[in-house]
């Protein structure tokens, strides 16, 4: 399974974008401003898009994927996400006075988009991928994905805070093969992260021990500025994982692991 990272970062600055992840060119993992270094014929080949959350640096390039894409000859995209994100993109983004109503453009017979709700635990069935909603815990209403085949496997938490739901949802499934996780604050920034809800390193470190098993862990969502800073205190905190930094313009090919 090939995961291509578009944008990672948890600020826009020149070559990061924000979280927008392609899998087996198909499948789009949140749409961020990393979507904008797709070419036009890579965006006509995205057939399904699963969204974590409402917030704009996971969403922010939707409007304008749909814009390329309307009136071409691709097939209705299919979106899926929680009912609360499903609201929000219907209520304050296609709402015809931020951006045109693409779900009935340009016809109600054959939009542009479709909007599907899931809920936690949902199993999608995507081309040759099975992909599964996992309850995550962040300032809005949000998901995880686990995302497999045959061959291999990975999760990501999405912007996501300490609690056990999370993983005892990955216990309960097949190992992941790559773990990509969100970790944007230090913890000097300990209240803002709390109240932010992500992921600073230590509280991290004691989520990833309710996990039976060590999988590769990568890191999502560093911040633009001091990142060298918490990347020290990341592979300090989280030694025994050895995690690695999530790079954008990366292509990953995620096979089957020892753990």
């Amino acid at each position: 399974m090939q995961l291509r990272i578009l944008g990672c970062s948890g600020g826009i600055s020149p070559g990061q974008g924000t979280t927008a992840f392609l899998v087996d060119q198909t499948l789009l993992v949140d749409a961020g401003t990393g979507v904008e270094s797709l070419t036009y014929e890579e965006m006509q080949q995205i057939e399904a898009i699963v969204l974590t959350h409402s917030h704009l640096d996971h969403i922010s390039h939707l409007p304008f994927l749909l814009k390329n894409l309307i009136g071409s000859t691709h097939q209705t995209l299919q979106v899926y996400a929680l009912s609360h994100t499903v609201d929000a993109l219907k209520n304050h983004i296609f709402n015809d006075v931020i951006w045109p109503d693409f779900t009935v453009l340009p016809s109600h017979d054959s939009p542009c988009v479709q909007l599907n709700i899931v809920k936690y635990g949902d199993v999608l069935s995507l081309a040759d991928k099975q992909v599964v909603v996992l309850p995550a815990y962040h300032s809005v209403p949000t998901a995880g994905y686990w995302i497999g085949n045959e061959d291999a496997a990975f999760a990501f938490s999405g912007d996501c805070f300490q609690n056990d739901d999370f993983w005892r949802a990955l216990n309960n499934l097949p190992s992941v093969d790559m773990l990509i996780m969100d970790s944007q604050f230090s913890k000097k920034d300990k209240a803002l992260s709390e109240l932010a809800k992500h992921y600073y390193p230590s509280a991290l470190k004691l989520d990833l021990e309710k996990l039976d098993y060590r999988p590769p862990v990568f890191i999502s969502h560093l911040p633009v500025t001091n990142k060298e800073k918490l990347l020290t205190e990341i592979r300090t905190e989280l030694a025994r994982w050895t995690p690695e930094v999530l790079e954008a313009n990366h292509v990953y090919n995620v096979t089957k692991t020892e753990t």
